[in-house]
C-alpha cells in the first residue's frame, strides 16, 4: 500500500510507436484534458505526469514506479499500453493499469473477453473519461488501497473490470459501472495548453492538436462515434479556443513546426468555425503557422463548410467523405450522402476557387461488390474531386464490425495486419499493434479486394493531387476519354508499363498479399523472429503500402510514370489520326511534368530552379475547358516557363524530412502529414513575373485553372 503521506503518483499515457519513424505525432491532448480535470478536482492530493514516448515513460517507472499508469487504448497502440502496463507491473505488482480510448466493445457481453485477453490491464475507463477517471481517483483516495487491491467489486462510473479473484475462474465477474452523462460545458475541463501541462511536448518533433468540439450527429457504423452516445454535440468555448490557438503559435512557431491537427468530426459545419479559421489566418500571417491543417470536414452543410474554409485558401483541403455511392450499403451502414448533384456543384465551386477537395471511399463495405464500387469511384472522380483516398474496411471495436451477429448476417471476413510501422522493442520485449481489415464479404470476393486495392493505388499515384494533370488534358482533348477511362486503360495495360512502374506496382501487390495473416498470434510469432523482425526495422515491409508506393512513385519512379502516361498518349493520337505535332505537344507537355515534380520527396533530389521555352501559352491552355487541343494556344513567341520551390516550400520540406526522416516509410508519413502533396510541387511561373505579386497571382491562377480542369 502507498504512503497517504504523499500525493498519490498517477501516470497518464498516449504513447506512440517511434521504432522506425514517429507515427502518432500529435500533441497528447487527450491525456492532458483527463489530466487537467483530475487536477482541478484533487489538487495537490495527486502528482500527475503525462508521457508520449515510450521509452520515456519506461525510464520515469524505473525511477519512481506510479500508483496508479493510464494509457490511451487506439489500434495503433492497445499492445503498446498493455505492454508499458506489464511493465509497470514488474516493477511494482500493486500498481492500477488503467486504458482507456476508442478500442474497447461498447456491448458488455463482449467486454469480459477483450479484458481477459489484456491480463495486464485491471481497469478499462469507456467511452469519454474525465468524469470518470476523476471518479475512480476520488475512490483510491478515500480507501485505505491506491493500487489495484482499491478493486474490490465495487460499481465506478464509467469504469469496467473483471473481479481480481475471478480472473482465473470458470466464471470471470465483470463489474460495470455506470455510464456519467457526458460533460454538457467543456470548459468545466481546464486547458491543459493553458495551464502549461502541455508545455514540454512543444519539442520540434510533435505536432499541435486542438480540439473545439465533441460528438457527431451521425450514425454510422463503422466509426466509434457512430453510437448514439456522441450524437450530441457539445462545445469548448470560442474564447478558450482562440486563447489555445494564440498559446500553440508562437510555441510551434519557434520549432519550426507547420501543420496543425484539429479533432473534430465535423469541423467547418458549424457558423463559428469561421471565427477559428480567421484567427488561425491571423496567426499564419503573423508566425506563418499553420502552413498546413489536417481535418475532416463536415459531411453537410457543405454550403457553409465551402464559406468558412475559403478563408484558410489551400492551408487545407476539404474532405468530401463519401465511404459509398451505392444506395444499398448506405443503408446497410445507416449512413445518409450528399446528393450527387449537390456534389458535384460543391467540388465546381472550390475547383474554380483553386481549393483542392477529397473524397473517401472504403472497401469491403456490407452490400458492396466490385462494380459497385467502380462506378462510385467513377462518379466520386468525375464530380471533380481532386483526390479520391481507397480506404480498406477496419473491423474497429468499438463498432458494429466486431459484433458477431453483424458480421455473420453480411458474412464480412477479416484478416489481420500490423497497423503501418506500430512496433517495436520496448523493455525488453517485442510489441506489435494489429488490426483486423476486412478482406471479403457476401458480395465481395477476396480477389476482388484485391483488384481494387490495385485500382486505388493507381488512383492514389496518377490522379491525387494531380501530379501528371498535363497529359491527361492531353488524352482528354484528343479523344474525349475520361479521367477514369484512362486510368482503368493504364491500369489494364500494366504488362506494357516502363520496368520501373512494373516494380513499383508489383511490389505494392506483393506487400498487399504478404502483410494480411489468418490470426494475430500467427502474425506476431512470424515477427518476433529475428530474420522477420529486420524487415519491419529496416522498413521492407510493415509499412503503410499504398502511400508508401505513392511516395515512391513521385519521389524515384515519376519519369517512368511520365513515360507510360506518354505512351497511352501517343497511342490516343495515333487511334484519333492526329497530326504530327500531336507527337511535339506531348514531349512538350512530358517535360512540362517532370520539370514539375523534380525532387519532389526526394531529400537528395536536386531543388534549383529549372526552366523551359515552348511556343505554347501552356497557362492560357489551362484556363481552356477540359478538351480544348493545345494546339489552339500555339504563339508566335517563345515563353519561358520557371520551375522553382518557394521559400515557405523549402522551410515546409526541411520540418518534415528532419521531423519524419527520408527512407520510403517516412515518405509515406509525409504525404499523410500534408494536407495537400500538390502544395510541395513546383510553382510555375512565366519568366519575368516570379517576384512580387505578380509572381503571386501567377501562381494562384496556375493552380485555379489546374483544379478547375
Amino acid at each position: 500500500m502507498a504512503s497517504s503521506n504523499r500525493p498519490l503518483r498517477v501516470y497518464l499515457c498516449d504513447l506512440t510507436h517511434d521504432t522506425v519513424v514517429l507515427v502518432s505525432d500529435t500533441i497528447p491532448i487527450n491525456v492532458g484534458f483527463i489530466a487537467a480535470y483530475a487536477k482541478k478536482h484533487h489538487g495537490d492530493a495527486i502528482d500527475v505526469r503525462l508521457f508520449k514516448y515510450p521509452q520515456s515513460v519506461i525510464d520515469a517507472i524505473k525511477q519512481a514506479p506510479p500508483d496508479v499508469i493510464a494509457l490511451s487504448n487506439y489500434s495503433w497502440n492497445s499492445n503498446l499500453s498493455e505492454r508499458i502496463a506489464g511493465y509497470a507491473k514488474e516493477l511494482r505488482p500493486d500498481t492500477l493499469t488503467v486504458q482507456g480510448g476508442t478500442n474497447f466493445p461498447h456491448k458488455q457481453e463482449h467486454q469480459t473477453g477483450y479484458l481477459l485477453a489484456r491480463p495486464n490491464t485491471d481497469l478499462h475507463v469507456e467511452l469519454e473519461g474525465e468524469q470518470a477517471f476523476s471518479g475512480l481517483l476520488s475512490t483510491l483516495l478515500a480507501g485505505p488501497e491506491r493500487g489495484s487491491k482499491a478493486l474490490d467489486g465495487r460499481e465506478i462510473p464509467g469504469c469496467v473490470y473483471i473481479l481480481p479473484e475471478s480472473r482465473r475462474s470458470a466464471k470471470p465477474v465483470l463489474v460495470h459501472g455506470p455510464r456519467p452523462e457526458r460533460l454538457r460545458c467543456l470548459d468545466d475541463i481546464p486547458s491543459p495548453y493553458l495551464n502549461g501541462m502541455l508545455e514540454h511536448f512543444f519539442d520540434g518533433r510533435l505536432t499541435p492538436f486542438l480540439e473545439t468540439n465533441r460528438g457527431c450527429p451521425f450514425l454510422c457504423t463503422f466509426c466509434h462515434t457512430g453510437s448514439g452516445y456522441f450524437n450530441k454535440i457539445n462545445m469548448f468555448s470560442l474564447e478558450r479556443v482562440k486563447e489555445e490557438i494564440a498559446y500553440i503559435a508562437p510555441r510551434a512557431a519557434k520549432h519550426g513546426i507547420v501543420n496543425l491537427h484539429i479533432a473534430d468530426t465535423n469541423f467547418a459545419m458549424y457558423p463559428r468555425d469561421r471565427e477559428i479559421c480567421e484567427m488561425l489566418v491571423k496567426t499564419q500571417k503573423d508566425l506563418g503557422w499553420p502552413r498546413q491543417i489536417m481535418a475532416t470536414t463536415g459531411k453537410n452543410a457543405k454550403e457553409r463548410v465551402i464559406d468558412i474554409t475559403q478563408i484558410m485558401g489551400n492551408t487545407f483541403s476539404v474532405n468530401m467523405s463519401v465511404q459509398s455511392m451505392d444506395e444499398t450499403v448506405l443503408k446497410n451502414i445507416k449512413r445518409d450522402n450528399i446528393k450527387i448533384d449537390h456534389y458535384v456543384e460543391v467540388n465546381k465551386s472550390l475547383n474554380e476557387a483553386g481549393r483542392a477537395t477529397k473524397g473517401e471511399l472504403i472497401i469491403g463495405l456490407p452490400g458492396e461488390t466490385r462494380e459497385s464500387f467502380v462506378r462510385g469511384m467513377r462518379q466520386i472522380i468525375e464530380a471533380g474531386v481532386s483526390s479520391v483516398c481507397t480506404y480498406s474496411l477496419m473491423l474497429l471495436h468499438g463498432t458494429y464490425f466486431k459484433d458477431p451477429e453483424y458480421r455473420d448476417k453480411f458474412e464480412i471476413k477479416g484478416k489481420y495486419r500490423i497497423v503501418p510501422l506500430n512496433f517495436g522493442d520496448y523493455a525488453g520485449e517485442r510489441v506489435f499493434d494489429v488490426e483486423e481489415s476486412g478482406i471479403a464479404n457476401k458480395d465481395m470476393s477476396f480477389d476482388d479486394y484485391l483488384w481494387i486495392r490495385g485500382l486505388a493505388l493507381m488512383v492514389e499515384v496518377m490522379h491525387n493531387s494531380r501530379p501528371f494533370h498535363e497529359l491527361f488534358k492531353q488524352a482528354s482533348a484528343r479523344s474525349g476519354i475520361t479521367l477514369f477511362d484512362f486510368i482503368l486503360r493504364l491500369y489494364g495495360d500494366l504488362g506494357n508499363a516502363p520496368p520501373k512502374v512494373r516494380e513499383l506496382v508489383k511490389g505494392f501487390m506483393d506487400e498487399t498479399r504478404g502483410e494480411l495473416w489468418d490470426n494475430e498470434q500467427d502474425l506476431t510469432a512470424h515477427y518476433r523472429k529475428e530474420e522477420n523482425y529486420r524487415k519491419l526495422a529496416t522498413g521492407e515491409v510493415g509499412g503503410n503500402v499504398i502511400y508508401k508506393y505513392k511516395a515512391m512513385s513521385l519521389a524515384f519512379g515519376a519519369e517512368a510514370w511520365i513515360d507510360y502516361l506518354a505512351s497511352h498518349c501517343r497511342a490516343i493520337a495515333s487511334e484519333s489520326k492526329a497530326g504530327p505535332e500531336a507527337e511535339t505537344e506531348i514531349a512538350l507537355l512530358a517535360a512540362f511534368t517532370k520539370n514539375k515534380l523534380a525532387g519532389l520527396l526526394d531529400a537528395a533530389g536536386d531543388v534549383a530552379p529549372r526552366s523551359l521555352e515552348t511556343r505554347y501559352d501552356l497557362i492560357a491552355w489551362k484556363q481552356a475547358p477540359l478538351g480544348t487541343p493545345l494546339s489552339a494556344f500555339l504563339g508566335e513567341k517563345p515563353v519561358v516557363y520557371d520551375f522553382f520551390y518557394t521559400k515557405e516550400q523549402l522551410a515546409t520540406r526541411a520540418d518534415q524530412f528532419t521531423r519524419y526522416g527520408t527512407h520510403a516509410n517516412a515518405l509515406s508519413k509525409i504525404v499523410t502529414r500534408v494536407s495537400n502533396v500538390e502544395s510541395l510541387f513546383r510553382k510555375i511561373v512565366p519568366r519575368g513575373q516570379r517576384d512580387g505579386d505578380a509572381a503571386k497571382e501567377a501562381v494562384d491562377q496556375f493552380t485555379r485553372y489546374t483544379l478547375s480542369n
